[in-house]
């Protein structure tokens, strides 16, 4: 168990290196749109365009690094919706295992298979190279290449949050009742 352990840290320690350009990707993201909305008003005033196509699709560009990379850091951080409205009125043990059951019926099948589907239109836009339709715009391939890379990161995600939650099964069911029957201790053995 302990293998299984260091694997979930492991792609813990993925996840959170990815969200970490997420994360300075939101103030590049900020200070982009400060920029488009400044130099749209500026430009106006002066003659001249300060903004362009290429920097308000960057804009998006960023929130797309955002969201898709910080994806399987907000499982890590257990900041997706969850439906506290039942979980609040299970035990421990149920919890658990609702978490288990809802990794590998729900969350595993659901990020793989958006990972599958898109990985096809991600590979064809590399072949084509394909652009924006926009005078002045970016790239669209490296962009669509996120969407597979951030829903393998929330799979990866997934598996590291499977193994602690059987851990943390295995562990209740080896864990001695104290003397009035409810188990005892939070070992993870």
């Amino acid at each position: 168990m302990r293998r299984w352990l260091g694997l979930a840290e492991r792609l813990d320690a993925l996840n959170k290196a990815f969200a970490v350009i997420a994360r300075w990707s939101v103030l590049m993201m900020l200070g982009l749109g400060l920029w488009n909305v400044v130099g749209r008003y500026l430009g106006v005033s002066i003659g001249h365009n300060l903004s362009s196509n290429g920097l308000i699709e960057g804009q998006w560009y960023l929130f797309d690094l955002v969201f898709l990379l910080g994806l399987g850091w907000t499982l890590q951080r257990h900041g997706h919706v969850r439906v506290d409205v039942l979980q609040s009125r299970w035990g421990e043990k149920h919890q658990t295992r609702m978490e288990l059951l809802g990794t590998l019926v729900f969350l595993l099948p659901f990020a793989l298979g958006v990972m599958l589907i898109s990985l096809e239109p991600a590979l064809q836009s590399w072949r084509i190279g394909e652009a924006s339709p926009d005078p002045n715009g970016l790239p669209r391939y490296w962009v669509k290449s996120l969407i597979p890379l951030g829903f393998l990161l929330l799979a990866l995600q997934g598996v590291a949050e499977a193994i602690r939650a059987w851990a943390k099964l295995k562990a209740q069911t080896l864990m001695p009742f104290n003397s009035e029957g409810e188990q005892g201790g939070d070992r993870l053995d």
